[in-house]
């Protein structure tokens, strides 16, 4: 573990990280944003900026509470869109797709 990744663990278990988690997952009635699903008990809260000098700034809009797999999703997703917005109207389009083929049996 290199010392960035020492400084954001420790960060992690501060009583202002706790306090601020826990504010963000009751403002946001404990629902993933993306799922719209219940969070569960494994939740994160994910910072939307990833400049790791800016790790411990808590602004609230630099923030979003998700399930881990969103949350993993995210990250993943990041690294096409970043540099291809329009990875996300193909990821849209094979969605409906596979809805098509699946639900809506055409």
């Amino acid at each position: 573990m290199n010392e960035t990744q020492k400084a954001k663990k420790k960060f992690r278990t501060s009583k202002e990280w706790r306090t601020f988690k826990q504010a963000m997952k009751d403002k946001c009635g404990k629902i993933d944003g993306i799922t719209q699903k219940k969070l569960y008990k494994t939740w994160n809260l994910h910072h939307r900026n990833l400049d790791e000098s800016q790790y411990t700034n808590l602004r609230e809009d630099w923030f979003f509470p998700c399930n881990n797999m969103t949350h993993k999703f995210l990250h993943w997703l990041w690294n096409y869109y970043k540099d291809d917005p329009e990875v996300i109207n193909r990821i849209k389009n094979e969605m409906q797709k596979m809805k098509e083929i699946n639900i809506d049996k055409n």
